[in-house]
């Protein structure tokens, strides 16, 4: 048996590394895999020592509140890792952490991969030449990745993104409805889908200010229906909170949903996301799209120093182009957030050239022709090494 840590510290990392484990335990089925795991990833098969929702944390100010507890983390993973001894650990996305802890690891002897390059292309670039001391190999879901990091002695593989291969990419959102009876008592009308984040911290930032915004595009869609698809209890309750504080006459219009973030953009017509990798699947999944995100003054002031283009968002980085609309900080308020929103429901040509955009972005996203499997090969290769 080869046992393998990975660590995944977010919801978009549980996916990703869910799918990573799925593939790998289909061709080699005495891999075993430990770690720091979500839903997904428990789901696939791994032993979780520790929630991945432990370390949702982003921002400076905001990880500094959270500082001790992911001391605490980062002591009790090494302490199992130098007990365990595995052949291999796995750090898919969260950076911060997981470069530090794959240094640690190194020195141990044993072999390290980073799954998703950390974006210093778009800010903080100085730290790319710290990423070798770190990780043995890099796999990366963009093509323009292992290019640049050869100039830092980054061996580095582009392996695709899953995102751009989902099933029912496309998929007939009436059809869909219908299937799951969104609106059994009622003519078909619009849907939106909400997506605030997945951690914490993004719902102390976004929860009122995106139950205003539905609360303005209630008053004018009435039968508008809101799917808000959150990863835990913790953030479901906090949105639901502010849903009853600010907006209880939107409730009856509004499915609250445990995950599923993909089933809803599929559905919806429209969505309104917090930036990060939501905005991405949102993209291969063919749906319209505002985003929105805020976080502290202070971060927002240091972040903005470093940043080396001018968008937030995946898609219109990915583009290079304002594909999606970004309302941030003080532009991101309810009433230009459903004004963004209804401009894209009254406007069947601004979403055909959103979904335009969003194919073009699709297909530099598929992995390598012949390699479908280009991140387990990469995997196995450095196991064998």
């Amino acid at each position: 048996m080869t046992d393998v840590v990975i660590v995944a510290g977010e919801t978009s990392g549980d996916q990703l590394a869910a799918h990573l484990v799925t593939a790998l335990r289909a061709a080699d089925p005495s891999l075993r895999f430990y770690g720091v795991a979500g839903p997904k990833m428990r789901a696939a098969g791994v032993e979780a020592w520790i929630d991945s929702q432990s370390l949702a944390v982003r921002g400076y100010t905001e990880v500094l509140t959270a500082l001790p507890r992911i001391l605490r983390i980062k002591r009790d993973l090494l302490a199992r890792i130098e007990s365990l001894k595995p052949t291999l650990y796995i750090g898919v996305d969260a950076p911060d952490f997981n470069l530090r802890i794959e240094r640690s690891v190194k020195a141990l002897g044993i072999k390290t991969l980073h799954y998703v390059c950390p974006s210093f292309w778009a800010w903080r670039e100085a730290r790319a030449a710290k990423f070798s001391a770190s990780a043995d190999h890099m796999l990366c879901v963009f093509p323009f990745e292992p290019e640049l990091l050869a100039k830092y002695q980054m061996p580095a593989t582009f392996v695709g993104h899953p995102l751009a291969t989902a099933p029912l990419v496309g998929a007939d959102r009436v059809s869909l409805r219908k299937k799951i009876e969104l609106h059994a008592d009622e003519p078909l009308a619009e849907v939106i889908a909400v997506l605030p984040g997945s951690r914490m911290s993004e719902l102390k930032y976004h929860s009122a200010l995106f139950v205003l915004t539905m609360k303005r595009l209630h008053e004018k869609y009435p039968r508008a229906r809101f799917l808000v698809p959150l990863p835990t209890r913790e953030t479901r309750q906090v949105f639901e909170e502010a849903l009853w504080q600010h907006a209880p006459d939107v409730v009856p219009r509004v499915n609250m949903m445990f995950g599923h973030a993909d089933f809803a953009l599929r559905v919806a017509d429209v969505a309104l996301v917090a930036s990060g990798t939501a905005t991405l699947e949102a993209a291969m999944l063919d749906c319209p799209q505002v985003v929105s995100y805020r976080i502290s003054a202070l971060t927002y002031f240091m972040v903005k120093r470093k940043l080396r283009m001018p968008w937030a968002s995946l898609p219109n980085v990915l583009a290079k182009d304002w594909c999606v609309p970004e309302l941030l900080q003080k532009a991101a308020t309810p009433a230009a957030l459903s004004d963004a929103l209804d401009a894209l429901l009254v406007d069947p040509k601004k979403r055909e050239a959103m979904s335009a955009t969003y194919a073009q972005i699709r297909a530099q996203l598929v992995a390598p022709a012949g390699e479908p499997s280009a991140a387990v090969a990469a995997v196995t290769r450095l196991i064998a090494r």
